[in-house]
């Protein structure tokens, strides 16, 4: 018989799955309590939530929530940071962590639907933020138009100092 607190842990993940969609899998063990209370304080500033949990319970949710592929990375203990679309955010606080702490790692994250292994997340923790990335795309967008717009002044104003020369001339 199946325990009640079983089917509610399943029935949780597979909302939080759902919710944030986008996930980190970590390896916790040998953690200070502390130091895992102050990596969640961290994420939830990020928006995000992190769980350790059962791997069996996991695996029940992602199979029920249409995740596939992912097998091979439920072994030992496991803490899943819930990202969300703050992926890049998230990914860079686990990394932060994970240079603070040599205890601590990632190593594989689902996104999309997709698996990714460390290396990868890695490289998503080392893209600029998304307020940089949207400020870099404006400029480059800008940098155009900024050209056009000191083109156009240096035209408006050589025409300007070309009348004026005229005009004095005329007066002479």
């Amino acid at each position: 018989m199946v325990k009640q607190y079983k089917v509610d842990e399943v029935a949780e993940l597979k909302a939080r799955l759902q919710e944030k969609g986008n996930v980190i899998l970590t390896d916790y063990s040998g953690v200070k309590v502390n130091d895992i209370a102050v990596l969640r304080r961290q994420l939830a500033e990020k928006g995000a939530k992190y769980k350790v949990v059962k791997n069996n319970l996991f695996r029940r949710a992602l199979e029920e929530s249409g995740y596939k592929n992912i097998d091979e990375h439920l072994k030992g203990p496991i803490g899943v940071a819930f990202a969300g679309e703050q992926v890049g955010e998230v990914a860079k606080v686990l990394k932060e962590f994970a240079e603070k702490n040599d205890k601590f790692s990632y190593f594989a994250g689902i996104l999309e639907n997709t698996v990714y292994g460390k290396d990868q997340i890695k490289r998503i923790a080392d893209l600029p933020s998304k307020e940089v990335l949207l400020s870099q795309t404006m400029s480059m967008i800008n940098g155009p138009a900024r050209y056009i717009a000191t083109g156009m002044n240096q035209v408006m104003a050589s025409l300007a100092r070309g009348i004026k020369a005229v005009a004095e001339a005329k007066n002479n």
